[in-house]
């Protein structure tokens, strides 16, 4: 069975991975809503705004995960569970604010292998926590 150090560690680590690409993901999910419809700089502000509290958060779940919280877990699963149908569903069908799907830029299937790593280790993580209590 694996430790659950190692589990943590591996969660946290792409929590952080997780937050700094899609600072990147989020600057040009900007730039491409900005330029498609007229009100550049209120579109630009909106995405620009959302991934990065995003990015925040998930540093804070990183170091969380990594710092043994247990309270939090079920939290942090429905936020990764969240942004996971949320990156599908803006990439199949009309995202909000641009009335269309979003490209498909090269960042986006690592940040969905990260979503499925991430669902999957706090999802043990959780399972160990309910079981082991």
């Amino acid at each position: 069975m694996i430790e659950e150090k190692i589990i943590r560690l591996v969660a946290g680590i792409t929590a952080f991975f997780w937050s700094i690409l899609h600072l990147d993901v989020g600057y040009n999910a900007a730039i491409i809503a900005a330029s498609t419809v007229g009100h550049k700089s209120l579109i630009f502000a909106i995405y620009s705004e959302y991934f990065g509290f995003n990015a925040a958060l998930y540093i804070f779940a990183g170091y969380e995960i990594i710092t043994f919280t247990r309270k939090l877990l079920l939290p942090f699963f429905l936020l990764f569970l969240w942004n996971t149908a949320l990156v599908i569903y803006t990439h199949v069908f009309a995202s909000p604010f641009l009335g269309k799907p979003l490209p498909i830029i090269p960042q986006v299937y690592p940040a969905i292998l990260l979503d499925i790593v991430l669902l999957t280790t706090v999802s043990i993580l959780l399972v160990r926590n309910i079981v082991g209590q």
